[in-house]
């Protein structure tokens, strides 16, 4: 009897036992699934929160060994616009817009829609003169107050993602886009007014070797519509362009200057739109040839001239940044040829 008992209490005791080993099982199973479910719930923050304290890690790294590498745009945002910046150059002695254009990749006009006092003539250009570089061709504007952004790109030519889309600009790309009187506005590929067209010099009287003026009468020689170059040298310093409708040449003052065809001397004298010392000849068939920024005037006005004639010593008089010769030619009073386009 007794032997029964010990029996069946062991066998309670083993149920109970048992019992208790299976709750315990099925309490780590639900918290193991409890944790799991947190973790996946927490993984994306935890993540942010990695990116985000990396700069500070990556900055204790560095300052506790200087020999690491910095990493190349490791929190670069591929969203960001690349940041372009107005620059300005300081004119040196014989710069010409389009020099000053080529130096930036830019066009000539550029340079002038740049600046609304600089004109066409490398003579408008002053040594210190400190100029605006745009980073792209085009237009730098000033707002007036009645302006607005899509006025300013219809005056231009131009377009207005193209204008809020540079980032010098500074405009949020989802706007409002705001502007303010007296602020400056880069045009992309835009066009400037019709003023910077260079007018053709304007005749008046004033000092050269000989009595200056302009002359009406009889011509006493006609061309043979065959240039010559009026100097020896073939370099320029600035081409033919539509604001500037001459070939420049760089000269050493005194340098000897010829008619480039025979004719007529019509003006010989001081002209005060920027020329200088200037001579004009009339060769009887339509064209006539400009002589501009001269040292010495050598013949005057009303005098017959064979080509090849010597009429003036080069120089530096007038509007201009270094001793070269401005060379013209018009057709039947007017517009101005490229002159390369007639030379040999």
């Amino acid at each position: 009897m007794t032997l029964y008992r010990w029996i069946s209490h062991l066998t309670v005791l083993g149920i109970v036992v048992l019992a208790l080993l299976i709750a315990r099982t099925q309490n780590q199973l639900l918290e193991k699934s409890t944790v799991v479910a947190a973790l996946d719930q927490t993984a994306e923050p935890m993540q942010e929160m990695s990116l985000r304290a990396a700069p500070d890690n990556l900055l204790a790294r560095a300052q506790a060994d200087d020999r690491i590498e910095p990493l190349a745009n490791a929190f670069t945002l591929s969203s960001m616009r690349p940041l372009v910046q107005l620059m300005t150059y300081t004119v040196q002695a014989g710069d010409t817009p389009s020099s000053i254009a080529a130096q930036f990749k830019l066009k000539p006009e550029t340079i002038l829609w740049g600046h609304p006092n600089l004109s066409a003539d490398s003579g408008s250009l002053q040594v210190g003169q400190v100029l605006n570089i745009l980073p792209v061709d085009g237009v730098l504007h000033t707002v007036t107050p009645t302006d607005t952004l899509e006025s300013i790109q219809q005056m231009h030519s131009a377009t207005l993602e193209d204008i809020i889309a540079l980032a010098d600009n500074r405009f949020n790309p989802h706007g409002p886009y705001h502007i303010q009187a007296g602020e400056q506005v880069i045009v992309p590929h835009g066009i400037g007014g019709t003023e910077w067209q260079a007018p053709g010099p304007r005749l008046v009287a004033g000092q050269g070797r000989y009595s200056p003026g302009y002359y009406k009468g009889p011509l006493a020689n006609t061309g043979t519509s065959r240039f010559i170059w009026p100097v020896s040298s073939r370099s320029l310093s600035q081409e033919y362009w539509a604001a500037h409708p001459a070939i420049d040449i760089p000269l050493p003052p005194g340098t000897s200057i010829v008619a480039a065809d025979s004719g007529t001397v019509i003006f010989s004298g001081w002209d005060d739109s920027g020329y200088g010392n200037l001579i004009i000849v009339d060769h009887g068939n339509g064209y006539w040839t400009y002589y501009a920024h001269n040292r010495e005037l050598l013949v005057q006005a009303g005098d017959g001239v064979t080509q090849g004639q010597m009429i003036a010593l080069s120089g530096n008089t007038g509007r201009s940044t270094g001793p070269h010769l401005d060379f013209r030619i018009r057709l039947n009073g007017g517009a101005f040829l490229d002159p390369l386009s007639v030379l040999p």
